[in-house]
């Protein structure tokens, strides 16, 4: 997703690899790629692994699941990676266990620092060091997160312990790993519902939150000078039923995010009673795409364009969005499966901090201002099925010409046409695609989603 422009650029690669559940790149400040990993290998611009970049997260689950045809990691958000110098990275890692006692288990035991230089292999990056072991515990998963120190250069790495309300957390400079220490505060986490979860820190670092459906929202005060959490405080969700979940923060640091899997909510951070807060954003209005629940929510991430993107609890081609984070209640502008995605993405969202705290510059950069546009999503699409000709009736009330995709059950585009007249029925020419299930998708020529559906082909 390049941000540089608005609405998103978004384009797909073919790897030999899969991401799963552990996501996390790095660019440059230009925004071009410098290397990511899926928890399995580092892998370099070109997409192939990096020197001395395979086999991170030794044991018995990479044995397990990076191999073909699966080929990826499953630490829920279980990487995160930071810049030292010029040219030194680090990437921490959690590495998973597998337990085959009396009960099957799997869990975050272990996690690894991998140090690369960037100036080796004419720019592709060496491992220099790999799997380093930082800390060896029982880690609840889903919550590895990290928010810079008050000098603005130094990072806290926060993680909570497993079925404890102890936290880990991590002074790291740029000469690696300062310190491992712990603090004791708040509510225990359960066993159940590990790695369905999500932590953040708000932008300015103050806050940090944890939302795990079976422990529901807890929320702390944050000191970046000593580390300290304090001011706990429990929100309860009552009557939701979630299995998994995720939070974000708006940019302003107010609003908090729960995505709770069919459920959607805000609340303010600033309010004297967050729980009171609440507003019921959207529910899960049984959009398929291309199964059953598959566009329930998931995970969330603060975007550099100051909107929150959250992915998907399955294997689905759409994005939801919270187009306007910082207002209150609906004025938000939440939106569900309102970005289109090229490919199928399952339960895999960037694990990023915010980088730009305490650098003078925004944390994001609004790409659009005013009044939330209403748009008329009222798209006739027929016959259905279609054979030669295919019929377009929309009305958006913007007068903006519209894009009208089709694109096959693999994601991959089939073709589009770019059409004029808002509110005039379009015959469009489709005798040279292949009988088959199609998605189709609306949207303004700027990237305003107006309406989707799915049509059928058959000659």
């Amino acid at each position: 997703m390049d941000f540089n422009t608005s609405p998103p650029t978004i384009s797909y690669a073919n790897r030999t690899t899969d991401m799963h559940l552990t996501n996390v790149s790095m660019s440059d400040s230009l925004g071009n790629l410098l290397f990511y990993t899926n928890g399995c290998s580092i892998f370099n611009k070109e997409n192939n692994i990096m020197e001395n970049g395979g086999n991170i997260n030794p044991g018995n689950i990479h044995n397990n699941n990076c191999i073909e045809p699966f080929n990826a990691y499953t630490a829920s958000r279980g990487a995160i990676a930071f810049q030292a110098d010029y040219k030194t990275f680090y990437l921490f890692h959690q590495g998973l266990k597998l337990v085959t006692d009396s009960v099957i288990d799997v869990y975050d035991n272990k996690l690894y620092l991998s140090k690369i230089d960037m100036t080796q292999n004419n720019g592709l990056g060496k491992v220099i060091e790999k799997n380093f072991v930082v800390l060896e515990d029982t880690m609840q998963g889903g919550d590895l997160t990290a928010v810079k120190k008050s000098n603005n250069i130094d990072w806290w790495v926060l993680i909570p312990k497993r079925t404890s309300n102890t936290y880990f957390k991590i002074l790291f400079t740029p000469n690696g790993v300062e310190s491992v220490s712990t603090q004791t505060i708040g509510d225990s986490t359960k066993y159940i519902g590990d790695g369905g979860d999500q932590a953040v820190f708000s932008p300015d670092g103050t806050k940090y939150v944890r939302y795990n459906p079976f422990d529901e929202i807890s929320i702390f005060d944050f000191d970046r000078e000593t580390g300290e959490l304090s001011n706990y405080q429990k929100v309860s969700i009552p009557g939701d039923t979630a299995f998994v979940g995720g939070a974000a923060i708006s940019p302003n640091s107010r609003y908090l995010y729960i995505s709770s899997q069919i459920r959607f909510y805000q609340y303010d951070l600033q309010a004297p009673d967050i729980a009171a807060s609440q507003v019921l954003l959207g529910e899960y209005d049984g959009y398929q795409s291309p199964f059953p629940l598959a566009t329930t929510f998931f995970t969330c991430q603060l975007a550099p364009d100051c909107k929150i993107y959250c992915c998907t609890y399955n294997g689905c081609d759409v994005l939801h969005v919270v187009n306007y984070p910082d207002e209150p209640g609906l004025a938000c502008n939440f939106v569900q499966h309102g970005v289109q995605l090229p490919s199928y993405n399952t339960l895999s969202m960037p694990n990023f901090p915010n980088y730009r705290l305490g650098t003078g510059q925004p944390t994001c950069t609004p790409t659009a201002s005013g009044e939330v546009v209403q748009v008329q999503q009222s798209a006739k699409v027929y016959p259905n099925p279609a054979s030669g000709e295919l019929n377009l009736e929309f009305s958006t009330g913007t007068g903006k010409p519209i894009v009208f995709r089709l694109y096959d059950p693999t994601g991959r585009l089939a073709s589009y046409w770019t059409l004029e007249g808002d509110g005039q029925p379009q015959s469009l020419n489709i005798s040279g695609l292949a009988s088959g299930l199609y998605l189709w998708q609306l949207n303004t020529v700027d990237g305003l989603p107006l309406d989707k559906g799915k049509l059928v082909i058959a000659k």
